[in-house]
């Protein structure tokens, strides 16, 4: 016994090293060994609400020796971390970046619905801000912007044109157009600027063209050979006039008054919301910003060490879920939650007939079906609809849907037992179903303890070292108070559905079939399965048609972007609950922390309106 308490701590001590390595090592990474500042800004936009943005100011920027600046804006459904890859390759140049929250995202305040495009959802409260900085060349400000942060920009522009002296000296889309998310077309303000777009191949948002009745007409590869591309490198002007063919990465100047403006259309081969997390657009945004803004400090554009940064930052995400187990474990040798071990060591039930076995995968193959169609109904009917009290349709949307799942699968569990559990042998207070209301209690206790120190490591880091835990769409991270209420209205979905997952995946599925290891990992692919299917089906077909299986609406388009966080979570959902449960014989803790760290995970990374309705910007 003494032996296994130790493992649980040795275990504990290895996951707050390597959170403490991420830290360190991110932190240096991004600082440069310290040559670039950075700090946390939080001020009044034009709109009358709250900002949030860091600002990276590298050495070179003094106010003798002034250096230009860049805004990076992330997608919408984001926060301002997604663009950590642009942000450090620009700041490591010699640019001062500021990388913003829109208002809704991230730490910046909400809008109402009908105030939400106010100051371009605050692109052009960080221009103005950036431009106040002593150590910043106003001549020389760019913005930088993935998706709907891109189109943002845009409005921005339109809003800096009616300055005196407009303050945007040029623009990066990052995955989006001239257009804005209210069907603004903007191609007529960028006016003496320097534009230019990366535009994927492969798109899941952008670049094609439809007719009236939303058919496509042409696809996202043939991008180059519309009217509107062309008219773009055309600077806005008759395509008669174009020299084609149009080609990608190509620099098209136009001289105005002494001064050379480009346009130029990047393209990549990967898909929406890959354009943030790729080395090869990465290196579009040096070479552009190097064309039109001059870097202070020059470096080959695949000199870029982001990837060390992510490859830190992950593993704090190792270390994250680590701990959370381990602690959790560890705090079952402490007298008050003593009584929360198992007494004994709980065993994989027997499977000792056909039946059996056809039972268990029958119902598997079931669930995963219900859970890939439900999931698909979801992003059909509920998605981009927002109320006063559920004010985040991300979290509604997979909310209502991990709610289908968990009931119907507590119908899959009655008709399991009712039809063949109670006869073959299924005992509810044997597998730990039924729990003493003493024990529940110090369960909700245990989680609740184990979640907060969890994300402590969480906020240690971020106050410490300026730094997270993420990879690509995958990040835990701060969050202010307001994301605390807003969470305690989406727990009860996501309870609904953790508390029933563990107890199926424990319960009433931890058998003999496919041995210890291979059980767990059945149950883990099952959670899983379904989005994976359908993650494969979208991308499988769109690399190979060039057109998308699920495309009719905004919704289904995005449905397989946001799969991208949800299986990680339901496969490793399994594995927690099955580890604690092997601890304890008791599902709802695992049900528990599974669910509040779920619940705070979505609600602090998506976007938040004051107002209900239906959402009018939908891009990712």
């Amino acid at each position: 016994m003494k032996q296994k308490k130790n493992c649980a701590r040795i275990w504990l001590c290895v996951a707050l090293v390597l959170c403490l390595i991420s830290m360190v090592g991110s932190s240096l990474i991004q600082t440069g060994n310290h040559s670039i500042r950075i700090k946390k800004m939080y001020w009044e936009s034009p709109a009358g609400a709250l900002l949030s943005a860091d600002l990276w100011i590298p050495a070179n920027a003094t106010a003798e020796n002034k250096a230009p600046a860049v805004v990076t804006v992330e997608g919408w459904y984001n926060n301002k971390e997604m663009q950590d890859a642009y942000t450090l390759e620009l700041a490591r140049r010699g640019y001062v970046v500021l990388t913003l929250d829109l208002h809704g995202h991230g730490n910046s305040e909400a809008l109402p619905q009908d105030r939400l495009y106010d100051g371009a959802v605050g692109v052009d409260g960080a221009v103005q801000m950036v431009a106040s900085l002593p150590y910043v060349d106003t001549a020389r400000i760019g913005v930088t912007g993935h998706s709907s942060g891109g189109t943002a920009a845009n409005m921005a522009v339109a809003l800096d044109n009616e300055r005196e002296t407009p303050l945007i000296a040029c623009v990066l889309q990052q995955a989006g157009d001239w257009q804005d998310d209210t069907g603004g077309d903007h191609s007529g303000d960028y006016g003496t600027r320097s534009v230019g777009i990366i535009a994927s191949e492969y798109d899941d948002f952008y670049f094609g063209t439809y007719d009236d009745a939303g058919n496509m007409l042409t696809t996202p590869k043939q991008f180059l050979e519309t009217e509107g591309a062309q008219k773009f490198l055309n600077f806005n002007e008759d395509v008669s006039t174009f020299e084609g063919p149009a080609e990608g990465g190509k620099y098209y100047t136009r001289d105005f008054d002494g001064k050379t403006a480009l346009r130029v259309i990047y393209r990549p081969t990967c898909i929406h919301p890959a354009v943030t997390f790729s080395s090869e657009c990465v290196g579009y945004a040096i070479d552009f910003f190097e064309q039109t803004l001059g870097a202070p400090n020059a470096l080959p554009a695949q000199d870029q060490i982001w990837p060390v940064k992510v490859a830190f930052t992950a593993l704090g995400l190792v270390g994250f879920f680590l701990f959370m187990v381990g602690f959790a474990i560890c705090l079952l040798d402490t007298e008050y939650f003593s009584a929360l071990k198992a007494q004994d060591k709980v065993l994989a039930a027997p499977v000792k007939d056909g039946a059996g076995k056809l039972w268990f995968f029958g119902l598997m193959i079931v669930s995963m079906l219900f859970s890939g169609f439900s999931y698909i109904y979801c992003m059909r009917h509920v998605y981009s609809n927002t109320t006063k009290f559920f004010p985040q349709t991300a979290s509604l949307t997979i909310g209502v849907w991990s709610l289908a799942c968990g009931v119907f699968a507590l119908i899959l569990m009655v008709v399991y037992y009712f039809a063949y559990g109670r006869s073959h042998g299924f005992s509810a207070s044997a597998t730990g179903l039924c729990l003493p209301l003493k024990k529940l209690w110090r369960t909700i206790v245990l989680a609740i303890l184990v979640i907060v120190c969890s994300y402590g490591i969480v906020f240690f880091a971020d106050y410490f070292f300026q730094t997270d835990f993420r990879i690509w769409v995958f990040g835990i991270k701060v969050f202010g108070s307001d994301k605390v209420l807003i969470a305690l209205r989406y727990l009860p979905f996501f309870l609904a559905f953790y508390v029933i997952n563990s107890i199926s995946v424990n319960c009433f599925n931890y058998n003999t079939i496919g041995g210890e290891v291979g059980n767990t990992l059945l149950e883990a692919l099952a959670n899983s399965f379904a989005c994976m299917v359908i993650v494969a089906v979208q991308y499988g077909y769109f690399y190979a048609t060039s057109r998308q299986f699920f495309g009719l609406t905004e919704g289904e388009r995005i449905l397989p972007i946001w799969l991208f966080t949800v299986i990680p979570i339901l496969f490793g959902a399994a594995v927690i609950s099955r580890i604690l449960y092997k601890k304890t014989r008791n599902p709802y803790l695992a049900g528990f922390i599974n669910a509040m760290f779920v619940t705070l995970f979505t609600c602090t990374n998506t976007f938040t309106t004051l107002s209900a309705g239906t959402l009018i910007a939908t891009t990712f």
